[in-house]
Order: structure tokens, then C-alpha cells, then sequence
């Protein structure tokens, strides 16, 4: 269900400003990503928000000029053509020093808090954009415009946003600066690997390395070379006679015991189940 759009009053904002609010069914609330409010903002100097708590999450796409951010300790400065991701719930501010048209709209539901807190917690909160995520932007209020909004659309579109930032460049499966990490570990991953070894390999430090792990795989190198251990055994379980020993031994693990640990850890039952699959 929607309202009618109302003219921005905030000082800074020039008349031709647009912003509207959704109202979320209990449907969506519960189960989508759902839209609360969004819109198309064109500002010049004295133009700022400052709070100390919304609850929900804020995604904004610079057009032009520049959009100055703080939330909690993180801080960024959005260029034309870059968005800022922030969670309201921490005290936050932003403001322009220059003429800056942005679309910006605020959202909750789904995977919000997760998806927030594993974006900015690896980069920042200052993401470069591009034509697809500004493709959904648009839809995102295409849908919202309409009197009855079509909230599994607009769903769909604010989790692809997210989706976009999470994996920025669809083009090259693995980015360059981890490339040598990432296929060292597939080498190499029945020995010992250290974090300073992939870090020497890729040249940067050991917690750039992490930071980028994260940003471009999802994982830190310790884990992800954990799951390409994981890999291997579950291959070996489902296609070989080998003992829990000898597949924790080829696979790269301490022990049998280790192994077991790891496994039900992330897979939830023993490898001994696993392999009764029958997969």
C-alpha cells in the first residue's frame, strides 16, 4: 500500500526533490525486503541529516557532486557514480558541501542486517556502482510509484542491489589482487598455508588480504581454505573406500579428529553419516 508523495522539507533540498513512503505489508515485513521510504534528491550546501537511531538501512547512488557520510566509526566521501550502504541504527550523518543530486531509499526485511553488516564490515561503507545497480534503483521506484507497489518486485530489486555489491564485477570469477592466493590454496591445500604466505604471494598486507576475501569471496582466507578442504573430503567420501583417517590426512587436515570437528561443524553430522548418504 502506498501514500501520497509529500515536497522534501529539508533545508538544502531544491524544490524539484521528490520523496515517498511505502507502507509494508505484514507479509512483507516478515518475509521479503521491503521498501519504507525513497527518493530522488537534488541538494546544495545546507543540506544534512544527522540522527542517532532509525531502525532500518539506507542506500544511496550519487548522480552528481558528492555526498559526505559518517555511520558509527566507519566515514566516506560518495562521488558521482559511487553509493553509500548504512545501517541507521547506529548514529549517523550526512551532508553536501556542493550542488548533489543522489537517489537514495530506506529498507528492512529479509537479510538486511547480515547483508549489511558483511558489506561494509569488510570496505567500508562506500561502494562503486554501475549501470545494473542503477537499473535496479530505478525499478525500485518504478515499482514504489505505483498506487498499489508491487512489494515482491521491489524485493527482488533491493536484494539484487545488495547482491551487485557483494560481487562487484561479474565479468572475472576471481578479482586479480587475491587471484595468486586463491590459486595457491587450490594447489596447495593438503599442506600448510599461512596467512603471511598468501599475503607475500598477492602483495599486500594480511589484514588487506582478509578484507578482500571477504569483500570478493565471502570468506576469510582461513575458512575458505577450510571449505576447499571440505571439498575434497566430501569427494573422497562419497567416491572412495579410504578411512576417515586417510581422507583427514589426504585433505589436507591435523588429524581425524580435527576433520570430524570441522565437518559437523559446518555440515551439521559426521562425516561417517555423510558418507551413508548415498548420494
Amino acid at each position: 500500500m502506498k501514500v501520497m508523495p509529500v515536497k522534501p522539507p529539508d533545508k538544502g533540498l531544491l524544490l524539484s526533490s521528490h520523496v515517498d513512503f511505502t507502507i509494508p505489508s505484514p507479509f512483507a515485513q516478515e518475509h521479503l525486503y521491503y521498501l519504507i521510504q525513497y527518493g530522488r534528491y537534488q541538494c546544495v550546501p545546507g543540506y544534512e541529516v544527522k540522527r542517532d537511531f532509525l531502525d532500518m538501512y539506507l542506500c544511496a547512488y550519487v548522480r552528481s557532486g558528492s555526498l559526505h557520510t559518517f555511520c558509527g566509526e566507519q566515514s566516506a566521501n560518495a562521488t558521482a557514480g559511487q553509493l553509500v550502504l548504512m545501517d541507521c541504527r547506529l548514529p549517523h550523518r550526512y551532508y553536501v558541501t556542493e550542488p548533489t543530486e543522489f537517489l537514495w531509499f530506506h529498507f528492512s526485511g529479509g537479510e538486511s542486517a547480515a547483508y549489511v553488516r558483511l558489506l561494509t564490515g569488510g570496505t567500508g561503507i562506500c561502494f562503486d556502482g554501475n549501470h545494473e545497480i542503477l537499473q535496479y534503483f530505478e525499478q525500485i521506484f518504478y515499482y514504489g510509484d505505483k498506487q498499489m507497489c508491487n512489494e515482491h518486485r521491489i524485493s527482488v530489486c533491493i536484494q539484487s542491489v545488495l547482491c551487485c555489491l557483494a560481487v562487484p564485477d561479474a565479468k572475472p570469477d576471481i578479482p586479480e589482487v587475491i587471484r595468486p592466493a586463491v590459486e595457491y590454496i587450490a594447489e596447495h591445500f593438503r599442506e600448510e598455508v599461512t596467512l603471511e604466505t598468501l599475503a607475500d604471494l598477492c602483495h599486500v598486507s594480511v589484514t588487506h588480504l582478509i578484507r578482500c576475501f571477504a569483500r570478493y569471496i565471502g570468506f576469510r582466507p582461513h575458512d575458505y581454505l577450510q571449505e576447499q578442504r571440505l571439498r575434497h573430503a566430501k569427494v573422497l567420501l562419497t567416491g572412495s573406500a579410504l578411512s576417515i583417517e586417510q581422507i583427514a590426512e589426504q585433505s589436507g587436515f591435523n588429524s581425524a579428529s580435527h576433520f570430524s570437528r570441522v565437518f559437523r561443524s559446518r555440515e551439521k553430522m559426521t562425516p561417517s553419516k555423510f558418507r551413508s548418504m548415498n548420494f
